[in-house]
């Protein structure tokens, strides 16, 4: 009778304990919202939703990187924009000049004065910076990537970050070919042309020379001697490839942000089925665990008083 009688109790026991377990379960995931309350609870969609968790923060650390890269591609668009436009205007004035072929002294010093300061305004939007940082010096970024006569001091090493898995954008640009820089000088061709130009026009006003020097002018570009307009189209069509260049980068981030978007809601939605409690499954849960219990301290009372009878028989 004891024997069967402490078999009785320990049965109770450990089930008044598992039905005293469900209730708290229940009643925390009502509260808190939470149905993954410890990883045992269920481990294979605690370790999924850990896995998506992981994911989403590889995304933010790309996303952030994302913003930064597309800051550095709008500021670099805009300056290489600015000198295409420059370059476009000054080409106008330099296929004038090369029609008129004569001008009087005022009208020549009024144009030198003009392309000096284009190529001025050329050279200052080449080193333009982004904090201490210029965008155009490859890994040199402390110092101007353009000297005051059109020379390449930065370096030919970029730097870039990752925005996606195998992906990689450039933070700093390689100068010497995002500028078109003459392989023969160091020097960035839009400026060494409009040297040239300066230098006929100079020669002009001394009577040392003629404008009509203009259509015979070469310069050495990469290796081959080319005249001053073709010189000049090759250093602007250079800048204008690479101003394309860059507006493809531009659009592929955008084009993965919107993706990485999609995909961190697309992860959320998932984190929030594998980890989010369903309310009315939950009461129904707790209903159920809590009639459970006072059966089961029913049937416990039940068993005791026979027992106890038994007992004084």
């Amino acid at each position: 009778m004891r024997i069967t009688d402490l078999l009785k109790y320990d049965n109770y026991i450990k089930n008044d304990q598992i039905r005293q377990n469900e209730i708290e379960k229940y009643s925390k995931q009502i509260a808190t919202g939470k149905k993954l309350l410890s990883p045992s609870d269920d481990t294979v969609a605690t370790v999924s939703a850990l896995r998506l968790k992981t994911i989403n923060q590889d995304i933010e650390r790309y996303g952030r990187n994302m913003d930064f890269v597309l800051n550095v591609l709008d500021s670099a668009e805009t300056q290489l924009n600015s000198i295409v436009e420059a370059g476009q205007e000054l080409r106008v004035e330099i296929v004038r000049l090369l029609n008129t072929g004569v001008l009087d002294k005022e009208d020549a010093k009024v144009l030198r004065d003009y392309f000096v300061n284009m190529k001025d305004y050329i050279i200052k939007q080449a080193n333009f910076k982004i904090g201490d940082t210029a965008l155009f010096g490859g890994v040199k970024t402390q110092t101007d990537p353009f000297a005051s006569d059109g020379t390449y001091q930065g370096e030919t090493t970029e730097t870039k970050v990752p925005i996606a898995p195998g992906v990689e954008l450039n933070t700093t640009f390689n100068g010497k070919v995002y500028l078109g820089v003459n392989n023969d000088t160091n020097k960035m061709i839009l400026t060494e042309t409009i040297d040239k130009i300066v230098s006929i026009i100079d020669n002009a006003i001394n009577g040392t020379g003629s404008l009509g020097d203009l259509n015979t002018a070469t310069i050495s570009v990469n290796g081959q001697n080319v005249k001053l307009l073709e010189a000049f189209d090759i250093g602007l069509n250079t800048v204008m490839q690479y101003r394309s260049v860059i507006g493809t980068q531009i659009k592929t981030i955008q084009d993965l942000k919107t993706i990485n978007d999609q995909n961190k809601v697309f992860n959320n939605d998932l984190i929030s089925k594998l980890e989010d409690t369903d309310a009315a499954e939950a009461i129904t849960n707790l209903q159920k665990a809590q009639v459970a219990y006072q059966a089961l301290i029913s049937v416990f009372n039940q068993n005791r008083q026979l027992s106890l009878l038994d007992f004084f028989k």
